[in-house]
């Protein structure tokens, strides 16, 4: 669920990023009505890239953090801990079952 909700996020947000190639298609247009060398452009194009990057990493993990933050107070975690906890206790469970059916054997035979 966890990873649906972030894909979802994630889809959503990209959609808002500028892309490389909007931003070479914007810088084209400017080049093309001289307002900005070809090199400037190029350059332009790469800090505006770089810059999306970061800012998209940046907020990916704050997102990442805070849904798992979200989903610890919700007892998630806590939840997937006692399952394990629930197994261990039923596997004890029957081990004692069949000591203790070894047992009352051992008693009947003596």
């Amino acid at each position: 669920m966890f990873k649906e909700i972030r894909k979802g996020l994630m889809a959503g947000i990209g959609a808002v990023l500028l892309t490389r190639e909007k931003v070479e298609d914007a810088t084209r247009k400017l080049v093309k009505e001289a307002k900005l060398s070809e090199e400037d452009a190029r350059r332009l194009t790469e800090e505006l890239v770089e810059s999306g990057e970061k800012q998209f990493a940046k907020l990916e993990k704050a997102l990442s953090d805070a849904f798992k933050g979200g989903l610890d107070n919700l007892g998630v975690g806590r939840q997937e801990a006692m399952e394990r906890i629930k197994h261990k206790l039923d596997a004890l469970e029957i081990r004692l079952s069949i000591l203790e059916k070894a047992h009352e054997a051992g008693k009947e035979k003596a």
